[in-house]
Protein backbone atom coordinates (compact mmCIF):
# COMPACT_ATOMS: atom_id res chain seq x y z
CA UNK A 1 0.00 0.00 0.00
CA UNK A 2 3.28 2.45 0.76
CA UNK A 3 4.21 1.76 -3.00
CA UNK A 4 0.56 2.73 -3.99
CA UNK A 5 0.38 5.88 -1.68
CA UNK A 6 3.50 7.58 -3.37
CA UNK A 7 2.98 7.16 -6.84
CA UNK A 8 -0.24 8.21 -6.69
CA UNK A 9 -0.92 10.18 -3.75
CA UNK A 10 -3.82 8.24 -2.64
CA UNK A 11 -5.57 8.17 0.74
CA UNK A 12 -5.12 5.24 3.00
CA UNK A 13 -8.40 3.83 1.93
CA UNK A 14 -7.72 4.37 -2.02
CA UNK A 15 -4.71 2.56 -1.49
CA UNK A 16 -6.07 0.07 0.34
CA UNK A 17 -8.43 -0.49 -2.82
CA UNK A 18 -6.07 -0.05 -4.99
CA UNK A 19 -4.66 -2.60 -3.18
CA UNK A 20 -7.32 -5.52 -3.39
CA UNK A 21 -8.07 -4.56 -6.79
CA UNK A 22 -4.16 -5.93 -8.11
CA UNK A 23 -4.42 -8.69 -6.19
CA UNK A 24 -7.22 -9.52 -7.36
CA UNK A 25 -7.77 -8.51 -11.46
CA UNK A 26 -4.87 -6.34 -11.64
CA UNK A 27 -4.91 -2.72 -12.42
CA UNK A 28 -5.35 -1.52 -16.03
CA UNK A 29 -3.20 1.75 -17.28
CA UNK A 30 -0.88 2.25 -19.96
CA UNK A 31 2.83 0.47 -20.33
CA UNK A 32 4.87 3.19 -18.90
CA UNK A 33 2.18 3.68 -15.95
CA UNK A 34 2.16 -0.28 -14.70
CA UNK A 35 6.34 -0.22 -15.39
CA UNK A 36 6.83 2.04 -13.39
CA UNK A 37 4.43 0.42 -10.56
CA UNK A 38 6.31 -3.09 -11.15
CA UNK A 39 9.88 -1.59 -10.57
CA UNK A 40 8.43 -0.21 -7.06
CA UNK A 41 6.39 -2.98 -6.18
CA UNK A 42 9.87 -5.58 -7.32
CA UNK A 43 11.89 -3.07 -5.24
CA UNK A 44 10.07 -4.31 -1.82
CA UNK A 45 9.81 -7.06 -2.91
CA UNK A 46 7.05 -7.53 -4.81
CA UNK A 47 6.01 -10.31 -7.56
CA UNK A 48 4.73 -7.98 -10.09
CA UNK A 49 3.57 -8.78 -13.62
CA UNK A 50 2.45 -6.84 -16.60
CA UNK A 51 0.21 -8.12 -19.17
CA UNK A 52 -0.85 -6.84 -23.01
Amino acid sequence: MKVLREISAASLSRARELARELSHDGLVGTLTEMEFLAIRLRRRGVHADIEQ
